[in-house]
């Protein structure tokens, strides 16, 4: 219930007029939705005016382009090593060697895919440093001749490379299975983390 705006007598929520004093309870737009209708759209038609007077204006590319600093530096690449089978490269705080590679059509189980074969890649990591640092057997890609890079891939072996943290004079020693096509001139790369200034890159050869 509501009251009557004149006589204040309880009429019905929904009523537009009260049924004691005839009074029209409907608001102005109410009482004149003609006036309502002409108000809306001259508004809706002076906006839309207002609009289409305003010019577009793109953006100079001259000054945006001059803004640009030509000499601000690229990223640098991490810097190459390229020792080989059996030699011993140092990466900051760590030691690396790659101990032996030997390549297999399949062993036990494991089978690599058709026109490829396993090279199966056994290397240390030491740690030289003052605190421990991390290592992880997905740090390790090996790339084909076509250049195509490829992480490891499943293989079971009894001496797996797993991941893991080496305390300072710390050192773990392992293998990773990859796959590369038959006799295929491979090369395994090795950066400690995506931040890493230095990577290795050991040819494996087609051996």
């Amino acid at each position: 219930m509501k009251k009557c705006k004149s006589c204040q007598m309880e009429i019905d929520l929904e009523a537009t007029k009260c049924p004691h004093c005839q009074t029209d309870q409907r608001g102005l737009f109410g009482r004149h939705p003609i006036i309502t209708s002409l108000i809306t759209m001259f508004i809706v038609l002076g906006i839309i005016g207002s609009i289409g007077n305003k010019k577009y204006n793109p953006p100079d590319v001259s000054k945006v382009v001059s803004k640009i600093d030509t000499n601000t530096p690229l990223p640098e690449q991490p810097e190459e090593l390229t020792p080989k089978v059996g030699d011993v490269t140092e990466l900051g705080d760590r030691e690396f060697i790659v101990n032996s590679v030997r390549r297999s059509r399949g062993f036990g189980y494991n089978t690599p895919k058709s026109g490829k074969e396993y090279v199966i890649v056994n290397v240390s990591i030491r740690n030289l440093g003052t605190g421990e640092v991390s290592y992880n057997p997905y740090d390790f890609k090996v790339q084909d001749a076509n250049g195509a890079q490829e992480g490891i891939t499943y293989a079971s072996l009894d001496d797996s490379l797993n991941s893991g943290t080496l305390a300072p004079g710390g050192k773990v020693t392992g293998s990773m299975p990859f796959e590369v096509p038959v006799g295929d001139n491979a090369k395994l790369i090795y950066q400690s983390s995506f931040w890493s200034n230095q990577r290795v890159v050991v040819d494996l050869g087609n051996i």
